[in-house]
């Protein structure tokens, strides 16, 4: 029995190192499968090697302190003069330059979120932080700003329809029918938030989506500063802080595809903030409650992250009750998660997504049929991974906008396993929903289940990240003795973090720096608005467009049925035959932008490409007419012919 116990101690007390030595085979593995059967996940291989050995050299030299004395230091007051002089330039370049934002705009915020870091080098405990937590919300408005308020439209997919659901609860007073808003029809309180403020500002709808949500999931992430302070102190809750703002997937749910997931985020740092600050008295109690229904009324996929969050961290403090005999209220935490389990059993019961689905019965059917016949959707391409033809430097950096924030993650993660941290139990908890959750994120899909939409996830997901992210790169600050190299290195991490960040893509779309041939802009000028009014007021038929141009529908003419518009696909590319006598719309810029081409024999396939010019000029012929022209956006219907006598 003493010998089972003492290797039951030997192995918790080495625990990170066991954990790194595997994480650096795993590693070591993935990359090797890339030679031998050219598995495509070498990257993410690189990631966790590199990750692990990196920890594994350096664990023992990782120190407790990293604040520099800033007694009689100019070089902080510089810092924070030098953030309010480059936030000025970068209000200037934006405010100059319209449906487009230079390289200089990029660089100079990935140096304003270098001077934030730098500056949280020199805070120490007890110390003010207002005027830093001020810096991180001013630089990540800005970002936020510059994206969303860079063309007159909204951006996103879904942003639209949800758009649409706020602005009639605004135009009727009443969440629309559910033949109109579907499954939100049980989920209505992101539209009645964006309505209220909407009312009660005066302002269009996409004003109110930015003062709503765009505000919210800045100044919410005060809750992750706090989570930090508790957990390491406010070194860590600051920079963790201003990851979460930088953090490419927090900015995507924050303002570019806005969802009711979005809110669920602002309540789920909230939540979180609540649980870890162990207050048992009723104002807290209450608050969590009233938090969790409001989640469950909000959203449905998001809100089941939220409970596997906590069913994790409960998990992790009731293991680290049973190992290491730390404090674990039982009573009240089986409780909450016995009444969240009733909260989603119930209402996922009762609400559809059609008439014949309840929601439950739409997310456990594909889980029952993997289990009884296996999965028909784990293929080859899900699990080798898609190869493309992007160049080495596109690629690299596209992957770095993914794998930067996991990088520092799985160090931090296993620094809180080792035996200086192992002990905390919500250190212990938080680095343990880290693994779980990042496991089933990629683990579902394998298993061919694509209605749990575990892309989704990651902003939720990065609400932990950014804590073990943070803490670990504080730990590699440590290795440093001089405030000449702590800085410095700070600041060139912060840099190039935030530049993998906000250059990537999926949150700019009017100037990629890399994959300029697969982004499919989808945020329209003025002109291209205007056309969309102009000809939905004139024809009320079928109207054929390239997607996501279709999405500007939402700027259509209110008596124009949405129903009635359709968009190009491969067919009609390759044949260049339209059926029927639709109203075609052609966009000048699809010629040198790529757009989404739908496959009709393939569900779900898209193929991103430009308009080939033959195409676009066959419109010229005699067959068809023109009817509109604003020298942006052409509009074309066909010639009727007359029979001859």
């Amino acid at each position: 029995m003493e010998t089972a116990k003492g290797y039951a101690e030997r192995f918790t007390t080495n625990l990170d190192v066991i954990l790194s030595v595997m994480g650096f085979g795993l590693g070591l593995s993935i990359i090797s499968l890339y030679y031998i059967i050219n598995l495509n996940q070498k990257d993410i291989g690189i990631a966790i090697l590199s990750s692990c050995l990196i920890y594994f050299i350096f664990r023992n030299k990782f120190k407790s302190e990293t604040a520099i004395s800033s007694r009689e230091d100019r070089l902080k007051s510089i810092l924070e003069i030098s953030f309010y002089l480059i936030f000025l330039a970068c209000i200037f370049i934006y405010s100059t330059n319209l449906y487009y934002r230079p390289i200089s705009s990029f660089i100079l915020i990935c140096i304003l979120a270098a001077i934030i870091a730098s500056q949280i080098l020199y805070v120490r405990e007890g110390d003010g932080v207002s005027s830093l937590l001020l810096q991180i919300f001013l630089l990540s408005i800005l970002i936020r700003v510059g994206i969303f308020y860079n063309f007159p439209s909204l951006m996103g997919y879904d942003a639209y329809f949800h758009a649409s659901m706020a602005r009639a609860v605004t135009d009727t007073g009443f969440v629309a029918p559910i033949e109109t808003s579907s499954k939100y029809f049980y989920y209505p309180l992101f539209h009645i938030f964006v309505s209220i403020i909407q009312v009660m500002g005066e302002t269009d709808i996409k004003d109110a989506i930015f003062y709503s949500i765009g505000f919210a999931s800045v100044f919410s992430t005060v809750g992750v500063y706090l989570v930090g302070k508790k957990l390491e102190g406010v070194q860590m809750g600051l920079l963790a802080t201003l990851l979460i703002n930088i953090n490419n997937h927090n900015i995507v749910a924050g303002i570019t595809n806005i969802t009711p997931g979005s809110l669920v985020l602002c309540y789920f740092i909230f939540i979180i903030y609540a649980i870890f600050s162990e207050n048992q008295n009723l104002r807290y109690t209450g608050f969590i409650l009233l938090i969790t229904i409001l989640m469950v009324l909000t959203h449905q996929l998001t809100t089941f992250v939220v409970f596997l969050s906590l069913v994790s961290i409960c998990a992790g403090k009731y293991l680290h009750n049973r190992v290491y005999k730390s404090l674990f209220v039982k009573t009240n935490s089986f409780n909450y998660i016995l009444f969240f389990i009733i909260s989603l059993q119930t209402y996922w019961m009762f609400t559809y997504v059609n008439s014949n689905t309840s929601f439950l019965e739409m997310v456990l059917s594909p889980l029952m049929d993997v289990l009884k016949i296996g999965s028909s959707y784990s293929s080859d391409v899900l699990i080798v991974g898609s190869i493309n033809n992007q160049e080495t430097l596109e690629t690299l950096l596209l992957h770095i906008s993914y794998l930067a924030l996991p990088f520092f993650a799985i160090g931090g993660v296993l620094a809180w396993l080792s035996h200086r941290d192992i002990k905390k139990v919500n250190k212990f908890s938080i680095a343990l929903v880290v693994i779980i959750l990042y496991s089933l994120a990629y683990g579902i899909p394998l298993l061919g289940m694509r209605n749990f939409l575990t892309s989704r996830w990651f902003p939720l997901i990065a609400v932990f990240l950014v804590l073990v992210s943070a803490s670990y790169i504080l730990k590699l600050i440590s290795l440093f003795n001089s405030k000449k190299a702590k800085i410095p290195v700070m600041f060139l991490i912060i840099f190039l973090f935030s530049f993998v960040m906000v250059t990537t893509p999926g949150i700019n779309k009017d100037n990629p720096l890399v994959a300029k041939d697969t982004t499919v802009r989808n945020q329209f000028k003025s002109i291209e608005i205007e056309a969309i009014k102009t000809v939905t007021m004139k024809y009320s038929g079928n109207i054929l467009m390239d997607s996501p141009y279709d999405s500007c529908l939402f700027y259509r003419d209110r008596a124009y049925d949405s129903s009635n518009a359709t968009y190009f696909n491969i067919q009609h590319i390759q044949t260049g035959e339209i059926d029927g006598s639709p109203t075609v719309l052609l966009r000048k810029s699809t010629v040198k932008e790529p757009i989404s081409i739908n496959d009709p024999e393939r569900y779900g396939v898209n193929i991103i490409q430009t308009l080939p010019e033959g195409f676009f000029n066959r419109f010229n012929t005699h067959d068809y007419a023109r009817v509109y022209d604003n020298d942006e956006v052409f509009a074309y219907t066909k010639e009727r012919k007359t029979a001859r006598n």
